[in-house]
């Protein structure tokens, strides 16, 4: 054998894991088919490093999950994956859901049982398409025997028909699609047709060195049974040679019919039902998430007997491709001529009778956009009374490339019994009956789900939505996260009865697009006259009356934004009491174009009860009605902010959740808060509870990376409520202080733009706010802004130094000890370290007390991305305390991790100033006790250090830098000393330190390492290989450890920072150690900013 060959083999063993039937792998985790006939074909089993070969046992595992595997088998294509039942043994769980975006290892659970059950898997030999939407389409690859198992692209022209059915039917797919790169006798494959696979044809070897790729696409082993036409019936799929019904226990709705019209070359889905019959039949079931990412056939498994059955009807022939939802998009058509080829419609193909026709055999309403269409119709000649497109009459020439036909049907919805038609009940047409829509009660029913339905309708903004009980009556269940990304139509799962109802009423003909919420943005009109063409609105055509009309139309409060007002208004001339902007008188005429008129009303929200408009409980209206507000989860100084910002207030200062008595009120999703406006996460609640917000009047610190940081705004009464920057130099300290407590924060940190005296604000000091202080109000007409940071309001104690001890925060004036629900690991406490304008996070750690006590609770996921100040969720009583120790006046910045960077030093000389450090100004002596106090292993890159130090004089056995002596002249400017510490990892029991069980040391202590519930991914175990200088991840395996105390890590955070950094302690009852094999290789580091 060549060593050309060997090679060859030797790396596609290495890369897919594949070995011998009677072989041991000393590999961590290797692959096998055993008891078939053939390497590709058997009982799947898997090994992990020093353990036996076990078999797997199945759960509900789908044809992708097989394709997996026999990939890494090195085999082609997933055909068949079925339960078998031997002999009891030891077998692992298999959980295709946990390795759906990661390693094929995570599927497998680390325990074995003792079970009679087995999984057998087939994969093709020798062919397989890769690339495409789903295993029977892509670009056919061949492994080649004599080529040491390479696989190998195949030229177009390479097959006949005879040829792409027999690999087909091989791949277990049915008839081949696209037919126009085969050549008519097989360039390379001479198939009579009744071969069994297509490596048994005959073929000619040779071929050009370079040629296009054959891609090909064969129908899916789907069948609709019982209708009309191949595209209408029930759903039936082949898998391992026996076709069955299909049945899903899921959602079913158009959204994933459309999966099945597809993979049968159909057209739109226009009609899906989900029916139980009378008899029972074996029936293949499917997971309907994961057809919507990929194929039937992939996502079917087995299920045992059933009465249920799906049923769809596709069109034949026509379909809107490219759209938001199934009504609209470019228009293509399938004409039998062109051997079932899709093509592309021509704009003024179809006059409004041909349009009606298509959006009537799609199941759509009426047709919208009708700019494109030609009165008499080049290409379709329609009555309009034809049930299909096809049925009409057609001019079949025309040009050989034109713009494409784009077209916009109405959705099949209608509001009732309001008073416009954008005004009513939700009723939906589905299978040609209409029904009142309703939604799970758990479903949130608010203005966003509200606003598809306005939209959907081609009506305007929605202005208010409820959820209402009524009589029980058969109704179409739909699914609003589905909507939200679709249609209403789309998203329809199936029927049922139901006494509930949705109301909507959506503005007529006006709407505000493209700002941060309903209330802000655009304005747009819809003129009947246009052909209900929706036309934006040149600035200047509003007054404030004519704005206060319009605000008051989309149910918001007063118009804020007035710059672009004319005092007269050009367009619209309103008297101030008209109910709808279009009531007002109007002047039509008026330039071709112009700069749209951009408004902002506020939002319908008030704070009632406190000392100004900017502080009390959160009340807000819907539908004409003021109730309270309370929070369906967390709410912290994040959300308070939305609504700080929805009144034109300044900062969250204070933001608590309290009982009252028990009413009516509205609840708000906080996480939608986040992404929208309070008023577009409202529904209807009963509770106690209520929201108590207090905001800054007239300061804010904004663009900063906090609320307690950034560049100073100050809103004047003078100026009509506009907020406006303040110029450097406008605050000495006294009004810095100020300003800092009035938001809330600790002491003001940087100074450099404050002047002594204070050119603006001129403050005692003992003000409550910064507007109560003496101004100068003259200054330049442009200058500066000022920025300006606070201290958060936190503090260590108990510790022997103001950056060491038990982690404190101030909320609504008022000092108490932080807990959280959640891990707290190092990145976390580097948020505290340099909120306290300390150094680097050197340690943390969780402790239990023995007496209880208030607490501050902080919301678990937030701390690592936000000021601590900013997550407290509200009081808590309990015994655990957060330790944190930070380095006082050294730190690392700019690297890859805590232990790499920049050196700093705090010089308090200096004013707390941070100044970086020269090259030379540290000897090895030096380094290691900064890497030391840093709590990182030695130090990495020697380059730039100088033998004695130039600066810094350190015998090694120092506990800080600091305490070492230093020569404190130096020169003015220098090359700044760059530092790498090792990261305190080690892998313990393997062959060399880039193999083995991963373990850390922390707070002194070295102790294995472990993730929490779920095995360390791919990802993960990179992050281990890069802390460790070891290149990139071979292999590894994840071992279930049940025990208390460990280190434990966050397997998330690992992938964007150091292992280290994502250590906390703490007791699991179940969790994860790792054993890692590394490629040995250094790698540059991907440097990462650290803050």
């Amino acid at each position: 054998m060549s060593r050309r060959v060997e090679l060859l083999l030797l790396l596609s063993f290495c890369c897919y894991g594949a070995v011998a039937a009677n072989g041991n792998s000393t590999k961590p985790f290797s692959l096998r088919l055993v008891d078939g006939n053939s390497r590709c074909q058997g009982r799947l089993q898997v090994q992990r490093a020093g353990q036996d070969w076990t078999e797997v046992r199945p759960l509900s595992a789908p044809l992708w999950f097989g394709n997996r595997a026999c990939a890494e088998l090195d085999c082609g294509s997933a055909l068949s994956l079925e339960e078998k039942t031997v002999p009891h043994r030891d077998a692992v769980q298999v959980f295709p859901s946990f390795c759906a975006d990661s390693s094929l290892i995570d599927c497998f659970d680390s325990d074995s049982r003792y079970s009679p059950d087995s999984l057998e898997l087939t994969c093709s030999d020798s062919v397989r398409l890769v690339g495409g939407r789903s295993l029977c389409s892509g670009s056919l690859q061949i492994q080649d025997q004599s080529l040491a198992q390479s696989w190998a692209g195949v030229c177009e022209g390479a097959l006949d028909r005879r040829g792409a059915e027999v690999l087909c039917r091989e791949l277990g797919c049915g008839a081949p699609l696209l037919q126009g790169a085969l050549s008519p006798l097989g360039q390379t494959f001479h198939c009579e047709g009744n071969e069994s696979k297509l490596m048994d044809c005959n073929r000619t070897r040779t071929g050009p060195e370079t040629c296009p790729t054959l891609n090909l696409t064969c129908k899916e082993p789907l069948r609709l049974v019982g209708g009309a036409s191949h595209c209408e019936g029930t759903v039936e799929a082949e898998l391992r040679g026996e076709w069955r019904r299909v049945m899903t226990p899921d959602h079913w709705d158009l959204e994933t019919a459309a999966a099945v019209c597809r993979g049968l070359d159909c057209g739109s889905a226009v009609s899906t039902e989900k029916r139980r019959g009378s008899d029972w039949s074996e029936a293949w079931r499917v997971k309907t998430a994961c057809m919507k990412k990929s194929s039937v056939r992939e996502c079917l498994y087995d299920y045992g007997s059933s009465t249920s059955y799906l049923q769809v009807i596709c069109s034949d022939s026509v379909r809107l491709v490219g759209g938001r939802s199934l009504c609209s998009g470019s228009l293509q058509i399938q004409d039998q001529s062109l051997a079932q080829s899709w093509a592309g419609v021509c704009e003024g193909a179809l006059d409004r009778r041909g349009a009606e026709v298509l959006c009537r055999e799609l199941g759509c309403g009426a047709p919208l956009l009708q700019g494109a269409l030609s009165p008499p119709g080049q290409t379709f000649h329609c009555e309009g009374n034809e049930s299909k497109l096809m049925d009409c009459n057609r001019t079949r020439t025309g040009p050989e490339t034109c713009p494409t036909l784009n077209l916009t049907c109405k959705e099949p919805l209608r509001l009732v019994g309001g008073a416009s038609r954008c005004e009513g009940m939700v009723e939906a047409e589905h299978r040609g009956e209409w029904r009142r829509v309703a939604t799970y009660i758990s479903d949130s029913w608010d203005l966003e789900a509200a606003t598809v339905v306005c939209r959907d309708l081609d009506c305007g903004s929605p202005v208010s939505k409820e959820r209402r009980d009524g009589s029980d009556t058969e109704v179409w269940g739909v699914d609003t996260d589905c909507m939200k990304k679709s249609s209403v139509r789309d998203c329809i799962f199936g029927g049922g009865s139901s006494s509930s109802f949705l109301q909507v009423i959506c503005s007529d003909s006006v709407r505000l697009v493209g700002g941060r919420s309903l209330c802000s943005g655009s304005l747009q009109i819809q003129d009947q006259s246009l052909a209900q063409s929706w036309a934006g609105v040149c600035e200047g055509a509003l007054d404030r009356r004519g704005a206060e009309v319009l605000c008051r139309e989309l149910r918001c409060g007063a118009p804020l934004l007035q710059g672009a007002l004319s005092p007269l208004g050009q367009t619209f001339h309103c008297e101030g009491n008209e109910s709808k902007l279009m009531d007002c008188n109007r002047t039509r005429t008026g330039p071709e174009t112009c700069p749209t008129l951009n408004l902002t009303c506020k939002e319908p929200l008030r704070l009632v009860g406190g000392a100004s408009r900017c502080e009390g409980t959160v009340e807000a209206e819907l539908r004409g009605e003021w109730r309270r507000v309370t929070a369906s989860g967390s709410w912290d100084l994040e959300e308070a902010a939305v609504m700080c910002r929805d009144l034109d207030c300044g900062s969250p200062v204070s933001a608590e959740e309290r009982e009252g008595s028990d009413s009516e009120v509205w609840g708000v999703d906080p996480y939608c808060v986040k992404e929208s406006s309070v008023r577009e996460c409202l529904y209807d609640e009963s509770s106690p509870s209520l929201l108590q917000v207090i905001c800054s009047d007239s300061v804010r610190l904004v663009g900063g990376r906090s609320l307690c940081s950034g560049s100073l705004q100050i809103q004047d009464h003078s100026l009509a409520q506009s907020w406006a920057g303040v110029c450097e130099g406008a605050l000495d300290r006294r009004g810095a202080e100020v300003l800092c407590r009035e938001l809330g924060c600790g002491a003001p940190l940087l100074q450099g733009a404050l002047s002594p005296l204070g050119q603006t604000f001129h403050c005692e000091g003992n003000e409550s706010k910064l507007m109560d202080c003496n101004r100068t109000r003259t200054g330049p007409e442009t200058c500066p802004t000022l920025n300006l940071t606070c201290k958060e309001p936190l503090r260590l104690v108990g510790g022997p130094s103001r950056c060491a001890g038990t982690l404190e925060v101030r909320h609504r004036g008022e000092w108490r000890r932080m807990m959280t629900a959640g891990r707290w690991p190092l990145d976390s406490a580097a948020v505290v370290c340099r909120s306290l304008d300390c150094g680097s996070a050197v340690s943390t750690e969780m402790r239990r007390g023995s007496n209880s006590s208030d607490v501050w609770a902080i919301f678990p996921d937030c701390e690592a991305e936000a000021p601590l100040r900013d997550c407290v969720v509200g009081p808590a009583n309990d015994t655990d305390s957060m330790e944190v120790v930070c380095s006082d006046s050294v730190r690392l910045v700019g690297g890859r991790s805590l232990c790499s960077g920049s050196l700093q030093i705090q010089d308090q000389s200096l004013a707390q100033s941070w100044t970086s450090v020269c090259e030379g100004a540290l000897g090895r002596h030096g380094a290691e006790v900064l890497c030391r106090e840093l709590g990182c292993g030695a130090p990495l890159l020697q380059g730039a250090l100088s033998p004695l130090g130039q600066t810094f004089h350190c015998e090694g056995n120092e506990s800080k830098l600091m305490d070492c002596p230093r020569t404190r002249t130096g020169p003015e400017t220098c090359p700044t000393l760059q530092l790498t510490c090792e990261e305190p990892l080690r892998l313990v029991r393997g062959s060399s330190r880039c193999e083995g069980t991963l373990e850390l040391k922390f707070r002194g202590e070295w102790q294995r390492v472990m993730t929490p519930y779920y095995p360390w991914d791919l990802e993960a175990a990179s992050g281990v290989c890069r802390d460790l200088g070891c290149g990139s991840v071979v292999s590894r395996v994840s071992t279930v450890i049940l025990r208390e105390n460990l280190w434990g890590v966050k397997a998330d955070c690992v992938k964007r920072a150091a292992v280290r950094e994502c250590v906390f302690s703490g007791s699991l009852y179940r969790a994860y150690d790792l054993d890692v094999l590394c490629s040995g290789h250094q790698e540059a580091p991907k440097d990462r900013t650290v803050p």
